[in-house]
């Protein structure tokens, strides 16, 4: 039986905390585990959580790091230990599960079909009601590292996808683990490594329902894109944009 297991990182989340935790343990299907990684806020996110920990919910692990580690080495850290068939689902700790029935739904579309690897849902932003960009991928030919951006929240996949991919891939210019623009290093090599594995998107599947809500709307740790775009939305896009210029690094013997 798989397991399910929800990693929620974040930074300075102080306002929608609380929403993620409450989202979570609304669900008619609960996770074996909820990680909330707190990584060093200072808007007064960790006094919230040492309350919420008061709590003792059976499934929830608080874990407040001593060092700044950013949301995809959080992410990979919390995720690698786990068993290969394991589902791991990305809820930000500023953002939350928008139905209770998202992870069951989740649980259910794996269960469909032995095969599957990677699941994403869409998503609405937390002051509109239409769905985001997110949508199933139109055919074999489509590339991750080429193509228009159209897997987005909410993220999940099987922790033996992720032990696939060489740590190379997760990297900066720098070779420093990559800070922005962390939803395409994460699901671009995920995709990358399953149809090259299959010669298509066999084990990908696209949910279309609305299961998560992205906590835009007067949330200063989220990017602003365009051209009133802020400092987070400028490097979001640049490390976005090296990462598919670089494409994938495969395994080196």
């Amino acid at each position: 039986m798989n397991k399910i297991h929800v990693i929620s990182p974040g930074r300075n989340p102080s306002t929608a905390v609380q929403n993620c935790v409450d989202s979570v343990g609304r669900q008619t299907l609960l996770p074996n585990s909820h990680t909330i990684i707190d990584d060093i806020s200072d808007d007064g996110t960790p006094e919230i959580l040492r309350e919420i920990d008061k709590q003792d919910i059976s499934y929830l692990e608080i874990i407040h790091n001593t060092e700044r580690k950013y949301r995809l080495k959080n992410i990979y850290d919390h995720s690698i230990d786990k068993e290969p068939e394991d589902i791991i689902c990305i809820v930000d700790s500023d953002d939350w599960l928008a139905t209770v029935d998202a992870l069951a739904k989740i649980k259910e579309t794996y269960k469909s079909n032995g095969k599957l690897e990677y699941v994403y849902s869409n998503y609405r932003m937390s002051h509109e009601t239409a769905p985001g960009i997110s949508r199933a991928i139109p055919s074999n030919d489509w590339v991750p590292y080429r193509d228009p951006w159209i897997t987005s929240h909410m993220c999940t996949f099987k922790v033996k996808a992720l032990k696939a991919i060489p740590t190379a891939n997760f990297l900066d210019w720098n070779n420093n683990w990559c800070r922005m623009g962390t939803d395409h290093a994460l699901a671009m090599p995920l995709l990358h490594t399953l149809r090259k594995r299959d010669g298509d998107y066999s084990a990908v599947k696209h949910i279309s329902d609305i299961l998560y809500v992205y906590h835009f709307y007067n949330n200063p740790g989220k990017p602003r894109f365009g051209p009133a775009g802020d400092k987070l939305g400028n490097d979001s896009c640049q490390n976005a944009d090296f990462i598919r210029q670089r494409g994938y690094i495969e395994a080196v013997d």
